[in-house]
């Protein structure tokens, strides 16, 4: 494939001015925007083996890796795409290639353009529903918008396959391109501005949703980023159906196009993933507090924060603590058991209203006879259930109160002295 002047691109250049068109040679400026690009991608790549590899970081989970990872890879056939249709290759002497259909609508459009922008919209819609609906993110409910969209887009594309190539996009062998007339490019577009009005109105009600989840600056700025590369390409393809004649408005296309998906991926992905990469446990920490106030802790494997647990203990914030040894901390929803000695766990109610969800309920027990204390003969751990899976972490024993201290009512005098102190209390102080 060759980027200098040849005498087949020196042909194509004299059949274009015996139409009246002046066409400029693909030349050296189309390979580096080719290799540009192509650079950016294998990064990408690199990038998306990292985020699948530490999916189950919490920060990272949040952000739906998944769909993130098929969002990059449908950028990636956009990017196919656009070096066919767009005019940046050769396309004669080569099948693949001089399938327009093939690569410029079912390539390009609907893997492409139409995948990547129903991959967004399904990571938003899946917010709304878990925070202004308060539906799971889970079931057909989520994604039936989702395959209603790729139904509309597979009927688009068969539609388009059945039409005449004249009528859709066709290949022109006189100029080695593929042409695709204004109609057909109207119709295009505005099946993905209907795409990203609904991506834009669908963010604009989940704004003020919870902060640890709340994206309503990355999405604002996508939206911006893509409605500005939208209102650009759509004045260029329809006013200038030839744009592919000028090498400024071919690479300014496709550099625009993709600059600006690169720019939504990265304004989504890249702050959990620098942070995964450089500041991992800090930033854990950090979002943990958010994941806490939010009261979402328990959907997420929080195993390498339950450090900040002991802390918690030593400073004694928002911190409830039983004479069984049982903690929760508040906001915390679910089925979780912790336990701390040689006490048994014991499970914390929390009482459901809706949505919302009731200051914690903590039974008091006395510890069964059965398992006595033994608190300086063993390691003291506390044990969380998460999404099935069990976390531990040795915390020694943070805590120091008498084997001897009996069970008490919460309502008690004795009970409201122990919460507000309980790592000093005289072992004389409390009657048996």
């Amino acid at each position: 494939m060759s980027f200098s002047l040849t005498e087949t691109e020196q042909n194509r250049i004299d059949n274009a001015a015996l139409l009246g068109y002046n066409l400029d040679a693909i030349g050296h400026k189309d390979l580096i925007l080719i290799t540009t690009l192509s650079v950016i991608y294998s990064l990408n790549l690199l990038s998306v083996i990292f985020m699948l590899y530490n999916r189950h970081y919490p920060p990272i989970k949040s952000k739906s890796p998944i769909l993130m990872a098929f969002a990059q890879l449908s950028c990636v056939f956009w990017f196919i795409g656009d070096i066919q249709i767009n005019g940046h290759v050769h396309l004669a002497n080569n099948t693949i290639l001089t399938n327009c259909k093939g690569i410029g609508i079912w390539v390009r459009v609907l893997l492409g353009v139409c995948t990547v922008s129903s991959l967004i919209a399904l990571r938003s819609y899946g917010l709304y529903r878990v925070f202004r609906q308060n539906r799971p993110y889970r079931g057909w409910g989520l994604y039936m918008p989702f395959f209603v969209y790729c139904v509309c887009t597979l009927v688009y594309g068969i539609i388009a396959q059945v039409l005449s190539p004249s009528v859709t996009v066709e290949y022109i062998q006189s100029l080695d391109i593929c042409y695709c007339p204004t109609p057909f490019r109207a119709a295009l577009y505005g099946y993905i501005w209907v795409t990203w009005m609904f991506v834009a109105l669908v963010n604009w009600k989940i704004r003020n949703i919870k902060s640890s989840f709340n994206e309503s600056r990355e999405m604002a700025f996508s939206c911006f980023v893509v409605f500005v590369i939208l209102t650009f390409s759509t004045a260029l393809h329809l006013s200038k159906p030839t744009y592919v004649f000028s090498q400024k408005f071919r690479i300014l296309s496709t550099a625009m196009d993709h600059i600006g998906t690169n720019l939504v991926w990265w304004a989504i992905m890249g702050v959990p993933l620098g942070n995964c990469l450089f500041n991992r446990r800090r930033y854990l920490d950090k979002w943990a507090v958010k994941l806490r106030e939010d009261g979402l802790q328990n959907e997420y494997d929080l195993s390498d924060t339950l450090c900040e647990l002991q802390r918690s203990f030593e400073s004694q914030d928002d911190m409830f603590f039983a004479n069984d040894r049982t903690i929760m901390m508040p906001g915390m929803r679910g089925t979780t058991v912790g336990a701390v000695g040689g006490g048994v766990s014991r499970m914390v109610s929390i009482k459901k209203h809706g949505g919302m969800f009731a200051p914690n309920r903590i039974s008091v027990r006395p510890p069964s006879a059965v398992f006595p204390r033994r608190i300086h003969q063993q390691q003291q751990v506390v044990e969380a259930r998460v999404g099935g899976e069990r976390l531990g972490v040795d915390l020694g024993d943070p805590f120091d109160i008498p084997p001897s201290l009996p069970a008490t009512a919460v309502n008690s005098p004795q009970f409201e002295e122990y919460l507000n102190d309980p790592f000093n209390i005289p072992r004389k102080s409390v009657q048996s």
